[in-house]
C-alpha cells in the first residue's frame, strides 16, 4: 500500500528528502568498505572499521530515523522554534554525522569527544522537537516506537561521547563494561523499537493515525525496557540484569509479529510497494532475538566470550536485515515512481545477501561470506542509487 499523499501538503518534504538523499550517499561508503571487508580484500585498520560502523549506524539509520520523525511528527505546520528547529537539524545533523566520522578515520584523540558532543546536541535538539511536536499527533505504535527510540538514542550518544573520552584520557570514567554498553545501547534500546515502527508504518499504514492499544504500548515498552537492563547490566557487569532482558524482548517482538501479521497477507508483491519492502523485517527481527537468547543462555549473559564472527552475525540481522530494510520502504514511499523490476532486484540480493553472509559468520565459513557480502553489497547500492536518482525527481510522492 503506497501513501498517495502530495509533497506539497508536506511542511518539511524539501528537508525529509535532503536527509534521505543524505543519508543514502554516507552510506555508500558504509557499503564500499563493507564490501571490500567481507570478501578479505582489504585488511582494514581499526579507525577505518570504526567510520564504517558509525558512517552506517548515524549516517543511514540515524539521519534516516530524523527523517522518518519528521515526516510522522511535523505533517501539522510548526511555529515559533519547532519550525526553526525543524529547517535547521537537517542540515546542522549531516555536518555533525560528516565531521564526527571523520574524527572516527584519523584520530582517538580529544577530536573524537568534542565534535561527537557537537553529534549529541544535535540529537538532543531533535528529541527536543519531537517531544515538543508530538502533542499536535495521534500517538500511534509508530510514532510512540520514535519517542522510545529516540530517548535511548540520547543515552547510547552519551555512552559514546564518554568513551571518546576515556580513550582520548586513558581514565576510565564509566564503570563495568563500558566499551559493551554503548553498542548494547544502540542495537537493543534504540533499534529494536525504531525497526519495530517503521515495519508497521509501511507493512501496515492504516494504523497509522489509530492510538496505540494498550498492546502497542507492551510491543514498544517493553523491548524499551530490557535495552535499560541491558545497558544497566554491562555497566554494573551483573550478567543476570542482562538475562532479565529477554522476558521483555520476547514478548515484544512476539506482540509485534502478532500485530503485523495480517498486514504481511496483504501484500502486493507485483508492485513491490513500501510494504512489501518491509517485509522481512519481521522475520529478522524475530531470527535477531531468538540468537541473542542463544547467546545470552550459552555464554551466561558474558558477552565478552562471544565469538566476533557471532556478534557480526547478530548485528547484521539488526543493521540490514531489520533496519536497512525499513529504511528503504520509507525511501520507496517518497520515491513511489521508481519501477517496480529495479526496486525487486534491489529486495532480493539484499536479502539472499545477507542470509548467506549470516549463514558465512555462523559457520565460521570464510567462503559462504566472500560469495554473499558483494550480492548484499552491490544489492545495497544498487538501491542507493535507484532511489537517489528517484528523489531528484520533483515529482515524488511522500
Amino acid at each position: 500500500m503506497v501513501r498517495t499523499e502530495s509533497p506539497t501538503t508536506h511542511a518539511y518534504f524539501s528537508q525529509i528528502r535532503f536527509l534521505l538523499q543524505a543519508a543514502m550517499l554516507i552510506f555508500a561508503y558504509t557499503v564500499l568498505i563493507g564490501i571490500l571487508n567481507g570478501t578479505d580484500l582489504v585488511d582494514f585498520s581499526h579507525t577505518t572499521l570504526l567510520t564504517h560502523v558509525h558512517t552506517g549506524t548515524l549516517g543511514w539509520i540515524t539521519t534516516s530515523v530524523f527523517a522518518a520523525a519528521l515526516w510522522l511528527f511535523g505533517g501539522t505546520p510548526a511555529s515559533g522554534w519547532r519550525d526553526s528547529f525543524a529547517r535547521v537539524l537537517p542540515g546542522a545533523t549531516v555536518v555533525a554525522v560528516i565531521a564526527y566520522n571523520i574524527t572516527f578515520f584519523t584520530t582517538t584523540g580529544s577530536a573524537r569527544p568534542t565534535i561527537g558532543g557537537f553529534m549529541l546536541l544535535v540529537i538532543a535538539g531533535w528529541v527536543a522537537w519531537i517531544f515538543g511536536s508530538a502533542g499536535s499527533s495521534v500517538l500511534s505504535v509508530p510514532r510512540l516506537g520514535i519517542l522510545a527510540a529516540v530517548t535511548t538514542l540520547t543515552f547510547g550518544g552519551l555512552l559514546g561521547v564518554l568513551l571518546g573520552v576515556m580513550i582520548a584520557t586513558g581514565n576510565d570514567i564509566l564503570p563495568g563494561d563500558a566499551y559493551a554498553s554503548h553498542p548494547a545501547t544502540m542495537v537493543i534500546g534504540f533499534l529494536i523499537p525504531v525497526g519495530m515502527a517503521l515495519a508497521e508504518w509501511n507493512i501496515r499504514p492504516e494504523l497509522l493515525e489509530v492510538r496505540a492499544t494498550r498492546a502497542g504500548w507492551l510491543q514498544i515498552g517493553l523491548p524499551f525496557i530490557g535495552g535499560i537492563c541491558v545497558t544497566a547490566g554491562l555497566l554494573a557487569d551483573a550478567p543476570p540484569l542482562i538475562s532479565l532482558s529477554l522476558p521483555f524482548e520476547v514478548i515484544g517482538v512476539g506482540i509485534f509479529v502478532k500485530r503485523l501479521w495480517p498486514g504481511l497477507g496483504r501484500l502486493d508483491s507485483a508492485n513491490v510497494p513500501s510494504g512489501f519492502i518491509a517485509a522481512p523485517t519481521v522475520l529478522w527481527l524475530a531470527l535477531n532475538i531468538v540468537f541473542f537468547i542463544y547467546l545470552i543462555a550459552r555464554f551466561q549473559g558474558d558477552l565478552d566470550e562471544v565469538r566476533p564472527g557471532l556478534i557480526l552475525a547478530l548485528d547484521h540481522m539488526m543493521f540490514v536485515g531489520v533496519m536497512t530494510n525499513s529504511l528503504f520502504a520509507q525511501v520507496r514511499t517518497a520515491a513511489s515512481e521508481v519501477k517496480p523490476a529495479a526496486v525487486r532486484v534491489m529486495f532480493y540480493a539484499v536479502n539472499i545477501g545477507l542470509a548467506g553472509f549470516v549463514l558465512g559468520l555462523l559457520a565460521d565459513t570464510a567462503i559462504l561470506k566472500q560469495i554473499f557480502t558483494p550480492i548484499m553489497g552491490l544489492g545495497i547500492l544498487h538501491g542507493i542509487a535507484l532511489f537517489t536518482i528517484a528523489l531528484r525527481r520533483p515529482t515524488v510522492a511522500i
